[in-house]
């Protein structure tokens, strides 16, 4: 299998950290990374042309099908632009944190993703999915900054109760279920569960849906989601929003609808999670001024588009007829929207951090005039924010008016209501992005005169995905196969009813096409610009008004100021919403100082062993030890030593890091 060869570039790709310094190790493990992720394309390939794959990976029992290969598709497009942008703009961040650390968490978090989406065996589920969760918390505190810790405190301890916990008493009751803890395939459960009780059913639905609502950001435990993005690197992030979120998609479809079985109630709790998340990550993305913050919450927001069209197809498919083929393109357009969030919103993480590799910071109310300097960036900021508006002929647009579609022809009030509001909400977040394009980009700023673009092989990984949003808009045919072979992989052969061809797509008697919509556009254009002939060349300086106390720097309407009227109007939803912050906060305080009272038996600090630990500050402010790297310092000896002793060795730095691979790789047929 590919996937074998992708593991193994992603375990080379981190080994690299120990062998060279910080810039090598960044720009060897990033490339390292990248080539991982080609393979993961591949096998996505391989699955789609000659069907799906199972058999063992280093022991590990996997299954490559139809919904596997979608998710896998996500896993390696967004890590190989998130990888190919990675290898010069960890530049930006060499002061701020150390090469191996990042060589090791980067692609052992790609690599446990991967194996999220096609592991068929709960154990190794729950491994990886652990694994995944580690990794992305080094990753997001990466940097060592004590504004960081804060929000990777949260994420991790959120995980901690709302993941870890739901899942191993998961494993549990899979092991009741099946009657060993040896046999704990997804068949195996699948088949138990058609014979449980329904309070067995009722627990096996309420341990999943905790363990992916708050991995996917969904209301009410969207709350780690804002926090934890702006304190990761910007690839990070790409690949936090883009990929990890999805993979509680994948496993909602996996656990909660193929291996449970299909629930009507379960469909529309998971439509009006998704509608209220869809509603309150949007408003609250649009009164945002730093740009990470500002998509984070987006990124809130899209899931509920996601979850909106899968929830329509959960309530509508049981129902069979007319609406069991509503509900599956219900179905098929919440997880197009998964592939097409992954995409534009990975690329609009990837430019935002290329803003801050150019600029410094990425507050917008700092940042305005990059258009005329940033070319390339501007414009794959501008594809993946009109892709993220909805505005066609980008592929956003697609998959929310399929969304829109299904909602409409469901017959059901909730529902339609639901959809209704996805088309209000839609233009709220046109609004937000032409705040976050037009601060960026727009006008003139002196202190940026001296900005150039980013360096190419940055703007190659921003275009792998930019590029995408407008080609899958234009050519939706080349995607629906694909997706259909993974909607009936979870609904027992039944596929979404999908009309059209390459050049248009639609459902019934609705249909668009995207390439007509480009040609009526483009003659629209030339009559305008026909008719309005614009000069051009003529400069002039902005009007003042006759005051010359003001910085023309100042001359522009602040991010704060877009839509400060229409924040005034709906005061009343922030004030509601920022009481409900309020009480969780205060949940996740006493959370946080009953696991510091845990931790007094497990942790001692080291320059005053007999210190009490009672706050996060204590462990913030001293140097401490945890009993678990007593455990593993031995381990950590050796990577030191060999991070200081292997570079000398006179065969080179290449065998070296063959060397260490051939031994894990005996190591590993040894023990198996």
């Amino acid at each position: 299998m590919l996937l074998e060869y992708a593991l193994l570039a992603f375990i080379v790709g981190g080994l690299v950290g120990f062998v060279m310094d910080y810039k090598a190790s960044t720009k060897a493990s990033s490339f390292v990374a990248a080539i991982g992720a080609i393979f993961l394309l591949g096998q996505v390939y391989r699955v789609y042309t000659t069907g799906p794959i199972t058999g063992s990976l280093f022991g590990v029992p996997v299954h490559i099908g139809g919904l596997s290969a979608v998710f896998l598709f996500i896993v390696g497009i967004v890590s190989l632009g998130s990888a190919v942008f990675s290898i010069s703009y960890m530049d930006h961040h060499r002061k701020k944190g150390k090469g191996w650390v990042y060589a090791v968490a980067y692609n052992t978090f790609i690599a446990s993703m991967a194996l999220v989406v096609t592991v068929s065996s709960l154990e190794y589920f729950v491994v990886s999915w652990e694994l995944m969760t580690l990794s992305s918390f080094i990753l997001i505190f990466w940097k060592e900054e004590k504004k960081d810790l804060d929000a990777s405190l949260k994420y991790y301890i959120t995980m901690h109760f709302a993941d870890t916990i739901p899942l191993f008493m998961l494993l549990g009751l899979a092991s009741v279920l099946t009657g060993s803890i040896h046999n704990l395939s997804f068949s195996a459960i699948h088949t138990a569960l058609m014979t449980a009780s329904p309070s067995t059913r009722l627990l096996f639905y309420a341990l999943t849906l905790s363990v992916f609502i708050s991995k996917a950001g969904v209301v009410p435990l969207h709350f780690w989601l804002p926090d934890a993005h702006p304190a990761a690197p910007s690839n990070v992030s790409a690949l936090l929003s883009g990929i990890m979120i999805k993979t509680a998609v994948y496993g909602l479809l996996r656990f909660d609808w193929q291996m449970v079985g299909h629930s009507v109630t379960l469909g529309y709790l998971v439509a009006v999670l998704g509608a209220a998340t869809l509603t309150i990550g949007t408003l609250y993305a649009l009164r945002e001024t730093n740009s990470k913050r500002l998509l984070a919450y987006h990124s809130v927001g899209q899931m509920g588009y996601i979850w909106l069209g899968i929830g329509i197809g959960m309530a509508l498919i049981p129902r069979g007829g007319m609406l069991a083929a509503v509900g599956a393109l219900g179905m098929f357009a919440g997880i197009f929207h998964a592939i097409n969030h992954a995409i534009f919103k990975g690329s609009l993480f990837l430019e935002a951090g290329a803003v801050e590799y150019a600029t410094g910071t990425i507050n917008l109310q700092e940042l305005g005039g990059l258009g005329s300097k940033m070319r390339v960036t501007a414009l794959a900021t501008l594809f993946s924010s009109l892709a993220i508006a909805g505005i066609p002929p980008f592929n956003g647009f697609i998959s929310k008016w399929l969304i829109y579609v299904a909602g409409y022809q469901s017959g059901n009030y909730l529902l339609a209501a639901g959809a209704v509001l996805a088309v209000i909400i839609s233009a709220a977040t046109l609004a937000s992005f032409m705040k976050f394009f037009g601060t960026q980009f727009g006008g003139e700023m002196k202190k940026y005169r001296e900005i150039r673009d980013v360096p190419a092989v940055m703007q190659l990984g921003e275009w792998i995905l930019a590029g995408l949003t407008l080609f899958i808009g234009v050519f939706p045919g080349f995607v629906v196969g694909f997706l259909n072979k993974g909607l009936a992989t979870v609904n027992g052969g039944l596929t979404a009813s999908i009309s059209g061809n390459l050049y248009r797509i639609g459902f019934g008697s609705v249909l668009f096409s995207p390439l007509l919509f480009i040609i009526l556009m483009g003659v629209l254009v030339f009559g305008l610009y026909i008719s309005f002939r614009p000069e051009y060349g003529k400069e002039a300086q902005p009007w003042d008004c006759g005051t010359t106390a003001i910085d023309e720097d100042r001359y522009k309407v602040d991010a704060e100021g877009y839509y400060v009227k229409f924040e005034e109007k709906i005061g009343s939803f922030y004030l509601l919403m920022n009481w409900f912050y309020m009480i969780g906060a205060g949940i996740v305080h006493y959370v946080v100082r009953a696991y510091m009272w845990v931790e007094t038996y497990f942790v001692k600090i080291v320059d005053t062993p007999y210190t009490v630990v009672e706050t996060v500050a204590d462990l913030r402010d001293r140097e401490v030890l945890y009993m678990d790297e007593e455990f593993f310092k031995p381990f950590i000896r050796f990577c030191n030593i060999a991070k200081i002793a292997l570079p000398g060795i006179k065969l080179g730095k290449f065998i070296a890091i063959t060397v260490i691979v051939v031994g894990i790789i005996v190591g590993l047929i040894i023990a198996l």
